[in-house]
Parts: C-alpha cells; structure tokens; sequence
C-alpha cells in the first residue's frame, strides 16, 4: 500500500480537440494545435461553453496551445537558426506526419494548390477569413520544423509579442513549448523569452511552491475543484 499523493487525483490533462464534450467534462487542461490563432479561437469557445453545460466554470478548463519557438538575441539571428532548420527538413516527411494527424492523404494534391480544409485538414489549417491560405509544400516545411502546432520565428521580444497575440485572440491560458532542437531550443527559452516574459508580468520571477494544480489554480487548491465531476466520486464522512 503507498500513501496517496498531496493531489490525491493526478492533474486531468487532455489532448487535442476531439471528444469536446469529454474533455470538458473531465479534463482540467487541454493541449490544443492550430496554426493560426483564429483557427484556434472557435474550439476555445466551443470548449467553455461545454463546460458551462457540465455546471463547471468556464474559465477553470485552461487551455494551452502548441508552439515551437526558435529564438535569436535579434530577428536575423532566429531567421538564421530557422533557415538552418529548414536545411534539414523534409517537405514528404512533413506532409506524412501531417496526414497521420489530420487524415487527409496529400499524395492526391498537387504540392503548389491551396488546400482549404475540410474534414480533419480544418482542425489545423482551416477556420476564418483571417487564417493564412496553406498549400501542401509549405505546409509539408512548416509540420518538418514545428510539428502540427504553430512556429513563432524572432527576438524574445518578438515572439512574447507573438504569444500575446495568440492569448487576446484565441483565449488561452498558455501553451505547450516543443522544441525544433534539443537541448538548444529550450535553452534558449530559459536564457532568452522567460525574462522577456517576466518583464511583461507574464511568468513568475520567483519558483513556484505547491502541487501541480495548485501552480495552476492557486494554493490550497490540492484536490479537484468543486465543480469538477471526479468531485463528486470522492470519499465523505458518513
């Protein structure tokens, strides 16, 4: 027998935009991928919204979105880091990653037509007016770098701005670092944008204590909230 640990439930987190309804029901973050923050925004609201339904609040469900950085100290040295990186790349692999994802079998496209969406394909590339016009070549080289999440290429200064874009417009709590190389890409996130995000008031200046949840929704907030369905499963005096 092992004593439970101080959250007695692990943190609930859950993985892209399907099963909308299960996710809000029983998750307390959930990772999304888009290239475009307007292509993101309407799975937020429609995320909310099916929390509300499940009697929980809207804002508890936080959501990250995918985001690969490649930083420089100026924007010509992240776009040099980034040429590099597209030196290595592959625009088949991309598109064969990309289909694992969406579904779409991009063998049938021509590599230069501009492909709209439709079906899974929309989850990523499709959504507004406002989202940028794809076409299978490009975006074979954008999935080879960033996976299926967006790339934000410049200055700490540059992609903090980049990040708060994303937050205004799609409504996110935060996102979900991957890295084009490792160690590099995450060091250059330590040394480069946090401080740039610490200057913005956006990320602590000192270690967080607590458990995992508690960093998220506050100290002395160990266990599911109230409004959470597993809530409701927990062991009460008789």
């Amino acid at each position: 027998m092992l004593d439970p640990s101080p959250q007695r439930t692990p943190f609930l987190m859950h993985t892209g935009a399907t099963a909308i309804d299960f996710a809000a029901k029983h998750a307390e973050a959930i990772t999304l991928s888009a290239l475009s923050p307007h292509t993101l925004a309407p799975r937020v609201i429609a995320l909310r919204h099916a929390a509300a339904r499940h009697g929980r609040d809207p804002r508890c469900l936080k959501i990250f979105a995918m985001l690969a950085p490649i930083l420089g100290s100026t924007d010509a040295e992240a776009q040099a880091k980034f040429a590099r990186a597209m030196g290595f790349t592959s625009i088949e692999g991309g598109l064969v990653f990309y289909s694992s994802v969406t579904g779409v079998n991009f063998s049938q496209l021509s590599l230069d037509n501009e492909t709209s969406g439709g079906g899974n394909n929309d989850v990523l590339v499709g959504g507004t007016s406002r989202t940028p016009k794809w076409t299978p070549q490009n975006l074979g080289k954008l999935m080879a770098v960033g996976g299926n999440g967006a790339v934000a290429v410049g200055s700490a200064q540059r992609v903090a701005d980049t990040m708060e874009e994303w937050v205004q417009i799609a409504d996110i709590d935060g996102f979900n670092i991957s890295a084009v190389v490792t160690p590099g890409s995450f060091e250059d996130v330590v040394d480069l944008l946090v401080p740039e995000l610490q200057l913005r008031g956006l990320y602590p200046k000192r270690q967080e204590n607590g458990t995992l949840r508690e960093r998220v929704y506050g100290m002395g907030q160990k266990y599911l909230r109230n409004d959470h369905y597993g809530s409701t499963l927990k062991f009460t005096d008789s």
